[in-house]
């Protein structure tokens, strides 16, 4: 009896550890947890996809009260997709595209995602299995070149850029290889958000 009582309290223990590495790492979805500027952030793991702004995009058509601008200053220009991906499209090409970073947006369709973002992560918190942090407050931003520069010095974050895309910054810069850019003559740019978290 002694050795299921202690095999249970293991068990037990295991569980909790993990719940606990989940929401402090993996908080808010897709974040990771870091520290920047001496202020606690959640950093996206990944840039955005063009499934990600599709669905910003559906939202915007349905809810275009918490937005600014109209439908289409905030669709993203197809022409920059065939550049990227060239002429010949199936349903393959399409697959492939939802899975990569979306590219040939504006800062202000990028601050508009970041408002999207925030209202749909605390719709999931409130009704989704998230229930936990119902009345967790969330801010999305996009990283300055300041803060690329910091989170570089770190691993994880230097390996995780899409292979061939340049980032940009909240300032205008753009973060390719590792290195901190004015501009870049590439078309393939791409961005990617974090999270200021703030309990009631």
């Amino acid at each position: 009896m002694k050795h299921i009582i202690v095999i249970l309290a293991f068990v037990v223990l295991f569980v909790a550890n993990a719940l606990v590495s989940f929401a402090g790492g993996h908080f808010p979805p897709n974040g990771k947890k870091c520290e920047v500027g001496g202020k606690v952030i959640y950093v996206d793991k990944t840039c955005m996809t063009n499934l990600d702004w599709r669905e910003m995009l559906w939202e915007f058509e349905n809810n275009p009260e918490i937005f600014t601008g109209s439908v289409s200053e905030n669709c993203v220009d197809s022409v920059v997709w065939k550049h990227v991906y060239g002429e010949g499209w199936d349903i393959k090409t399409y697959e492939k595209i939802d899975k990569s970073p979306v590219v040939g947006f504006t800062l202000y369709q990028c601050k508009n995602f970041a408002v999207f973002r925030a209202t749909a992560v605390m719709e999931l918190f409130k009704y989704g299995k998230f229930k936990q942090y119902k009345d967790t407050k969330l801010e999305y931003f996009m990283l300055s070149s300041e803060q690329y520069a910091e989170l570089l010095k770190q691993k994880w974050f230097a390996k995780s850029f899409a292979e061939g895309y340049a980032e940009i910054t909240s300032d205008g810069k753009f973060v390719k290889d590792g290195k901190i850019l004015d501009s870049v003559d590439d078309g393939k740019v791409t961005f990617r958000m974090y999270a200021v978290v703030m309990y009631n």
